[in-house]
């Protein structure tokens, strides 16, 4: 219901004058509907943010990505197993035996031995090694007066003695079934001289070490090779 302006007498909405004074109601301004433009932009798709570029690059490329990775860590596996190959040259080597003959008598030493150059006046046919532990190996035969091991031991020991050296071992041991003598000598200067020898048939057959430890001159490696010497 709306009321007139004039005289305050209420009439229904649509009337078009007042039942009462006549008066005449203004007529309903209608509000025309907007237009709409045809040149009215169309909305952009909004373009994606470089996080998201960047994220749609790696989805779209991982397989390739993958791939490079894949290579590039057997790469390095082949070099890191390539280098420990060559930082370990005498690991292989040293399973290796080394034959070494001079007429009846022959032994086998680690292919990691170096073999070097020196001399001994007094045996001129000496073979010269050394090992890992700079312990130098000298072997000699020699022909002997002597009728047996026992006094050529002893003249050893007496030697020694007057070179005011210390005797610290003096044992019989056992090579290729055969009696054989095994002395460490601490020398005056403090390094140790070790002489394990073999007799027979007046030839004397003999391995001398030379080192600064008990330790040195006495290792597994040198036992090993001196196990190895046969007489035939």
């Amino acid at each position: 219901m709306k009321k007139c302006p004039k005289c305050g007498n209420p009439s229904y909405d649509g009337a078009p004058v007042c039942g009462n004074c006549g008066y005449k109601f203004p007529k309903p301004k209608v509000k025309p509907p907007k237009e709409e433009s045809i040149f009215d932009k169309a909305p952009e798709p909004k373009k994606p943010s470089s996080n998201e570029s960047t994220v749609s690059i790696i989805k779209e490329k991982k397989l390739i990505i993958g791939a490079i990775l894949l290579v590039t860590l057997i790469v390095i596996c082949g070099i890191l197993l390539t280098g420990s190959n060559n930082n370990n040259p005498t690991q292989s080597s040293s399973s290796e035996l080394v034959e070494v003959a001079e007429g009846a008598f022959s032994f086998k030493y680690p292919g990691n031995w170096e073999v070097i150059n020196e001399s001994d006046a007094e045996h001129t046919n000496a073979k010269f090694f050394k090992n890992g532990n700079n312990t130098t190996i000298e072997y000699y035969n020699s022909t002997m007066e002597s009728t047996s091991l026992k006094e050529i031991t002893q003249d050893r020991i007496s030697l020694a003695q007057n070179n005011n050296s210390y005797v610290e071992l003096v044992e019989t041991v056992k090579l290729d079934g055969r009696n054989g003598s095994n002395i460490i000598i601490e020398n005056a200067d403090g390094d140790y001289t070790r002489f394990v020898s073999m007799f027979s048939d007046g030839k004397l057959y003999v391995f001398k070490i030379s080192g600064e430890s008990i330790n040195a001159v006495n290792s597994d490696d040198i036992n090993s090779m001196i196990n190895t010497a046969d007489i035939k």
